[in-house]
């Protein structure tokens, strides 16, 4: 059987540096991978995290440390100033110059969509070498335990499709299907030598489709209800459902998305319903010291992963309290955006006029918040969008008041024409998603939303399907790799 060698030195470029080109190896020291016990522990390095968000960053697993998935404050906090769902900081010299009364270079940067974003670039590429690895060699790893080996690839397998599609819904034009993203799905070998082109997003969505096929038909033969893994037939659907929310108005659509939709969402919901309580939905997203090891199994979401003073895995204190990004304070957007019979208000608001969705406010650091991807609640919302672009109204009026029930402690009438009962749903997307990563700026992208700024005495305009909606593909990557093609609209555009 081959054995496969894990360059510590080039693990530790994978996952903690930047790279001359992404996924490039450099031999240091060598450790030899080759149990199916092995790979388990490359995994195990990043998935403790996910559960243990206090654990010491010293804890090593083949001499290296613990890789985590790639979320980070950059993007999200950058997302929450493009969305209005912060005030950008004017308190801090980065985005404000006090002596001349102007937002710094940054900070108009910022407000006009014009960051560059690199970093998520190169954390979910980087991400993948591990992964690539534990996928293309763990099934013919020595060893007899099967149902590891399932395990192990099932959850890689799921991770995968994740970050593609992350990738995707960052880096990707929404309407043009000839600009996806690069698919690598090997370990790199041959140091220098990958320059991988642009797939189609029809080939991405492929890809994503095809792993997560393959996960489901592990779980036959190895079932597992495990919590906080998202090797599970519930999250897998959920997140099914989210990708072919996105795909039915890209320029890779097909007419069968929006009943894949549907479909998954049920599933997913299965044996699930929503809170009535906002005392239940503040437990899901309280990331206080004394919250670590609560609700840690809760119908509203299939999936939690916290921050803690160690892991760095999303820093939600710095994008939405004053500390960094915003100014703590509600945005004028979204101050009357929440009626008092709404639930939520008491649970994303602190005193009516601070966020504190994440119960963050007063903390001492430890964490710093938690990230709930597909959650119930969106798939409620994904099912009646979906029923609603199909034409069944009343189906989608259904799930709706379902929706309201949970939500609203005084149930607003359900509208009964087509566009405003489309636009009822998309509203509480809005409110439920309020200040939860990307979520806003990817509705956003999805839905064509036009936004208008005045910054500096200027005018600021981003139209539905504006360029700005894609990060730009890094400058490093531009260079570095000849066969890479940047986004139409970004060439010639300075970043700051």
């Amino acid at each position: 059987m081959k054995k496969i060698s894990i360059l510590v030195g080039s693990l530790l470029c994978i996952l903690t540096t930047s790279c001359d080109k992404f996924l490039e190896l450099t031999p240091r020291d060598q450790k030899v991978v080759s149990t199916i016990e092995d790979y388990r522990d490359i995994m195990a390095s990043f998935m403790y995290y996910l559960k243990t968000p206090d654990m010491p960053r010293q804890e090593r697993i083949f001499g290296i440390d613990a890789f985590t998935v790639p979320f980070h404050s950059e993007v999200h906090g950058n997302l929450a100033v493009y969305t209005g769902e912060v005030n950008i900081n004017t308190s801090s010299s980065q985005y404000y110059d006090k002596k001349a009364g102007d937002y710094t270079q940054t900070g108009k940067s910022m407000q006009t969509w014009l960051m560059s974003n690199e970093e998520a670039w190169r954390q979910y590429y980087n991400f993948l070498g591990p992964i690539n690895l534990i996928i293309s060699d763990i099934s013919t790893a020595e060893g007899d335990n099967e149902h590891l080996r399932n395990y192990v690839k099932g959850e890689a397998l799921v991770w995968r499709a994740y970050t593609y599609f992350k990738l995707l819904q960052y880096y990707a034009p929404y309407k043009d299907n000839n600009y996806g993203i690069p698919v690598y799905l090997t370990p790199q070998m041959e140091i220098g030598t990958t320059m991988p082109s642009r797939e189609t997003q029809q080939t991405v969505f492929g890809q994503i489709f095809t792993d997560c096929n393959a996960a489901f038909d592990l779980l036959e033969q190895t079932p597992t209800n495990e919590w906080n893994f998202i090797w599970r037939k519930d999250f897998i659907h959920a997140m099914l459902a989210s990708v072919y929310t996105w795909k039915a108005m890209s320029g890779a659509a097909e007419p069968s998305d929006w009943e894949d939709a549907a479909r998954h969402a049920v599933e997913a919901m299965k044996g699930r319903s929503l809170t009535h309580s906002a005392e239940t939905l503040k437990r899901v997203f309280d990331c206080s010291t004394a919250a670590y090891t609560v609700e840690l199994t809760n119908d509203e979401f299939f999936v939690r992963i916290m921050d803690g003073e160690y892991t760095n895995v999303c820093d939600l204190y710095s994008t939405y309290l004053q500390d960094n990004v915003s100014d703590g304070r509600i945005s004028a957007a979204y101050a009357s955006f929440f009626t008092d019979s709404d639930i939520r208000k008491s649970v994303w608001f602190k005193n009516g006029m601070y966020n504190n969705k994440y119960n963050m406010m007063g903390e001492n650091g430890k964490c710093r918040g938690c990230l709930v991807p597909f959650r119930l609640a969106e798939m409620y919302l994904i099912k009646a969008e979906a029923l609603c672009r199909l034409g069944k109204d009343g189906e989608a009026r259904n799930v709706l008041t379902d929706f309201y029930n949970a939500r609203y402690t005084s149930v607003p009438e359900v509208p009964s024409g087509h566009e405003a009962l489309l636009s009822a749903i998309l509203d509480e997307r809005n409110r439920e998603f309020y200040q939860e990563g990307d979520f806003r700026w990817l509705d956003m992208k999805r839905l064509g939303v036009r936004m208008e700024r005045t910054i500096s005495r200027e005018r600021h305009v981003l139209a539905p399907d504006d360029f700005r909606y894609s990060f730009p593909i890094p400058a490093r990557e531009m260079k570095l790799n000849k066969n890479m093609v940047q986004n139409p609209g970004w060439e010639k555009i300075i970043i700051y």
